[in-house]
């Protein structure tokens, strides 16, 4: 008993290493388990499906999106303090606009930075600290942006979150019900 008691500990303070990459070539979300299990989860999939129509995975329509940030609106306070919790090791991002007259490069530019500013103090303001971060704006042949981050998380921070929070957990399931409706089935 005592093992299995010292097993779930080490499970819950394990730091999983979560690596978010979108670039002009890939767009990854990994989840690496690599301090006991050294193990790989491929997150994209997960990703899509979370903004994906219910019957069919690999289409996304506006109510799926709408439906997506209504669970994130409804897991606000969790997803929060989960974060507040977490030091991102390596942020990068930067901003790739189109080139085209003189005019159209500089308003690139300034929208650019003004828009790298709200993304720093965004992320200052929701995370406990940031230790490497690079922001910059290129200029490119299409509009993109590159982002890569890289941060640690543990099981005992989601575990804190949802007690700290338990009153929304009833909330959170009650939404997620109301979104599995058929249309045209009845609720009697």
């Amino acid at each position: 008993m005592i093992y299995l008691l010292i097993v779930i500990v080490i499970i819950l303070v394990m730091p999983i290493k979560v690596v978010a990459a979108r670039d002009d070539v890939r767009g990854d979300v990994d989840i690496f388990f690599t301090k006991i299990f050294d193990l790989r989860l491929d997150f994209d999939q997960l990703v899509r499906r979370l903004f994906a129509e219910r019957g069919d995975p690999e289409r996304v329509t506006a109510r799926s999106i709408l439906l997506s940030i209504g669970y994130y609106r409804q897991a606000k306070n969790i997803i929060n303090t989960t974060t507040r919790m977490i030091k991102i090791k390596k942020l990068t991002f930067i901003i790739k606009t189109k080139s085209g007259s003189l005019e159209a490069d500089t308003w690139g530019y300034v929208f650019s930075w003004i828009a790298i500013g709200y993304f720093r103090d965004y992320v200052h303001r929701n995370f406990r600290a940031v230790e490497n971060e690079y922001y910059n704006h290129q200029v490119a042949a299409a509009n993109k942006i590159n982002f890569e981050c890289h941060f640690n998380v543990r099981l005992a921070y989601i575990l804190l979150a949802l007690i700290r929070h338990f009153k929304d957990i009833p909330k959170i399931i009650k939404f997620m019900k109301k979104g599995k409706k058929v249309y045209g089935a009845s609720n009697i």
